[in-house]
């Protein structure tokens, strides 16, 4: 059983990293052709629309709370209270699906009010495609706990290979209609398709693999309260997230117009795809983390986030310096020069994230130990904070300020979480980042330096001379990174990996 679960965790982690490499891949190949197809200003209704609709689907914590309490309830034996817990969040989930679809419905109507940037025509696009995208989210919205429900029963595999097939169909969907259309409403359809299908096969899945019998009949003060107090605050964490990204195109559809959205749009795509490795083995720890904790081995916790956060140091590392270093020639090749100012918000905002995600073991802890309330408050101040600075430089520097507002949101909020990690998780954070960072900032600024200089020396132009480029940091960060960074038994687990798959 150990191996198999062992095995199910390193063929997610897997998945993950090969659907992430997929879907950046694909994205940076046929983004620029979808915008050339369908122009910079419909890219912009495009992104704007999806980034609506995302801020009314709150799921009030429910998505947390599945994983959280399937995980706890596994963990202690408890597979009644499993059932109870799942019919309650069902019922909840319907009922807020119901108060959505009339949320989404009023909007409708004040869609000219709200976005007085937009031309006559442009309005008349969008909201076909507000249309679209809400008619999908309030179908898909009940369905939501299902990648909660394979995540706590740790169907890794199974989980992992959804997500890699909404990429590969949703990829295919869209290049398949661009063929044939330069109409960016039977883009956003295709989009939407792909969504559909890719829910259906994870809800046949957990049929299978799963079986979770769902008491709808349950119900008593006692739970109800139980199941409160712990979704009340990652609904505040829910809000608080759509200050940054979600609000960010609606911000400058207020402020600047749909140009501005559309050089906002591919900086918050290429942060999009970094998040998506940050986080692609977020989530498959849960599990564990609610093992420790209910065997009290809560030592091992910290063990496994300096583990984790110095791979993903390394792994995002290698990503960010990269982008930093050919990243303008790359924006200007990818999406034309045009697009240049792209690059630099695309750094302002991928920063934060290099540092955040090296601490998502931290973040599980504090879902597994019912800390987030200390979480909720603490992206409530920084994400009024953030939006209000937003929103002000925006009027100003249109998609720089918006940019500026939320990597000083998300600085913010990891300065104050590192405090709540400390003292109220338990989790020595000087430890963590004495093992994670001490030595990584100096090797960073080597690398830096080394690949600077380097890349200069290089006269060829275009793609070819960019992969040659490319290929040059990575060998400088690869080897800097041995020789400055990783451990002996670091090497050692590398070379062990070497020689078991290159013989």
């Amino acid at each position: 059983m150990k191996k198999f679960k062992l095995d199910q965790l390193k063929m997610g982690a897997a998945l993950s990293y090969f659907t992430m490499a997929f879907n950046t891949v694909a994205g940076l190949i046929y983004t620029p052709w979808m915008v050339a197809k369908i122009g910079q200003a419909d890219y912009g209704l495009y992104t704007l629309a999806n980034s609506l609709i995302a801020i009314f689907m709150l799921d009030f914590g429910l998505g947390s709370a599945v994983s959280r309490y399937i995980a706890k309830y596994r963990a202690e034996g408890r597979n009644e209270a499993i059932s109870n817990i799942m019919g309650v969040i069902y019922k909840l989930y319907i009922i807020i699906d119901i108060v959505i679809l009339a949320i989404l419905t009023g909007i409708y109507f004040f869609l000219g009010k709200i976005y007085v940037e937009l031309t006559p025509a442009e309005l008349e696009k969008f909201r076909i495609l507000y249309v679209t995208v809400a008619t999908y989210q309030i179908i898909a919205f009940p369905l939501s706990p299902l990648d909660g429900i394979l995540n706590a029963y740790e169907k890794f595999t199974q989980l992992k290979i959804c997500s890699l097939m909404y990429r590969v169909l949703s990829v295919v969907a869209v290049v398949f209609v661009l063929v044939f259309s330069s109409d960016v409403r039977v883009v956003i359809l295709a989009t939407v398709s792909a969504h559909l299908i890719t829910i259906l096969i994870k809800f046949l899945l957990t049929r299978k693999y799963v079986g979770l019998k769902v008491n709808f009949r349950a119900g008593g003060r006692e739970l109800y309260i139980n199941l409160f107090s712990f979704t009340a605050w990652t609904t505040l964490i829910s809000i608080m997230q759509r200050f940054t990204h979600s609000f960010a195109p609606s911000v400058l559809g207020i402020t600047s117009g749909a140009l501005e959205i559309g050089l906002y749009s591919p900086a918050v795509l290429l942060e999009g795809y970094f998040y998506s490795f940050g986080m692609a083995v977020n989530g498959l720890f849960l599990p564990r983390v609610s093992r420790y904790i209910a065997n009290k081995e809560e030592d091992n916790i910290l063990k496994l986030m300096i583990k984790v956060g110095r791979y993903q140091s390394m792994v995002l590392g290698l990503v960010f310096i990269g982008f930093v270093c050919v990243g303008k020639e790359f924006m200007a090749l990818w999406m034309g020069p045009d697009y240049t100012k792209s690059y630099y918000l695309a750094i302002i905002i991928l920063f934060p994230t290099l540092i955040s995600a090296t601490q998502q073991i931290a973040k599980t802890t504090v879902i597994a130990k019912k800390l987030v309330k200390y979480q909720a408050l603490c992206m409530s101040v920084t994400g009024v904070l953030g939006l209000a600075t937003s929103y002000f430089l925006s009027i100003k520097i249109g998609a720089a300020g918006v940019c500026i507002g939320t990597a000083a949101t998300s600085l913010a909020n990891i300065t104050f979480m590192n405090f709540i990690y400390k003292k109220k998780a338990g989790i020595n954070v000087f430890e963590f980042y004495k093992k994670c960072y001490f030595r990584l900032i100096s090797c960073y600024a080597v690398i830096l330096l080394l690949s600077f200089t380097a890349t200069k020396f290089i006269s060829l132009s275009g793609w070819i001379g960019l992969g040659i480029k490319a290929v040059v940091v990575g060998i400088i960060f690869v080897l800097t990174m041995l020789v400055g960074y990783t451990t002996k038994e670091e090497k050692n687990l590398l070379l062990k990996f070497v020689k078991k798959h290159y013989r």
